[in-house]
């Protein structure tokens, strides 16, 4: 079977290498980022990590992101 050049099939895309260069510059700030914090909310107070901290905020974010691409691709289906 002859392979073409031309044929995308199981090549990594720009935006594959664009997440996994801000990936990999998140884990060496988290690994550089290990001692225990005190977050305060109102009347709360709380000791974690660091990395948890870290970790949560980018899984927040990433998980508010998604959410808003849903909606937009909605919005956008909708006018169409």
């Amino acid at each position: 079977m002859m392979l073409n050049p031309f044929d995308r099939k199981g090549a990594v895309g720009p935006k594959t290498i664009t997440a996994l260069v801000f990936l990999s510059i998140f884990t060496v700030f988290i690994l550089q980022n290990t001692e225990v914090v005190e977050i305060s909310f109102f009347f709360w107070k709380i000791s974690l990590s660091r990395v948890v901290l870290l970790f949560g905020s980018l899984l927040t974010g990433a998980l508010i992101g998604l959410f808003i691409g849903w909606e937009a691709a909605d919005k956008k289906k909708k006018f169409k």
